[in-house]
């Protein structure tokens, strides 16, 4: 128990529904507009007319254009965080633990086109030192601590923190800096297609990485 009845557990009320309803207006409009068009490039105005609503509205839920990226980079890095943890089934080994990310990320990343692109916006904000409060650097760290968490354990004892990192940096740099190029002049199937034997080949260069106690299951 945590000592809350039933009675404190209020309803929404009609006033923090218009609010959820706005709120999510605004990012819908933002999302679609920073992917057609880039984050620099789309205006406050374009996000209140695309989003039908007057920029006070706006200001009153986001301070700026990077505080709505911000949102919606953490909101997309949440899910894809779901998705990696995926419903806790037993992780066999190295290799298929590697063959589950790489096809979490791909699925996502399908599904999600505006998504991937706004993440990839964020990255380049985060390499041109545009993140002053850090809120677009957390939802990124998260997203490399929990593949390190899968990767985990499989290295071999002791634990190196740092080469955990850099296998999740790969795992994460292989899929979105293919899908960026590929998404350009390639259809969907024939980006699945690729994936086959260029996941193989992550799949062998990890195993190599890590080295041969990293074959074993930690089952």
């Amino acid at each position: 128990m945590n000592g809350r009845s039933a009675s404190d557990l209020e309803p929404v009320t009609r006033t923090q529904k218009r609010v959820i309803r706005t709120r999510k207006k605004l990012l819908q409009a933002a999302l679609a507009l920073f992917s057609e068009k880039g984050v620099d490039a789309t205006t406050i105005e374009e996000i209140t007319e695309a989003a039908d609503l007057g920029k006070g509205t706006l200001y009153r839920h986001f301070t700026s254009k990077d505080e709505l990226m911000a949102a919606l980079i953490e909101d997309a890095v949440d899910r894809l965080v779901v998705g990696i943890r995926g419903k806790g089934e037993p992780r066999g080994n190295l290799q298929e633990t590697l063959e589950r990310l790489l096809d979490t990320h791909l699925g996502f990343f399908r599904e999600n086109r505006d998504e991937f692109i706004l993440l990839f916006q964020g990255r380049l904000f985060l390499k041109l030192e545009r993140d002053e409060d850090g809120a677009i650097e957390e939802p990124f760290n998260l997203y490399l601590r929990e593949i390190g968490k899968q990767i985990a354990p499989f290295v071999p004892q002791p634990i190196d923190p740092l080469k955990v990192r850099r296998l999740a940096c790969a795992v994460a740099g292989f899929v979105s800096g293919f899908l960026s190029f590929a998404m350009i002049d390639m259809a969907p199937g024939e980006i699945e297609k690729s994936m086959v034997p260029l996941r193989a080949a992550m799949v062998s260069a990890a195993r190599s990485f890590l080295g041969d106690a990293a074959q074993r299951s930690p089952l």
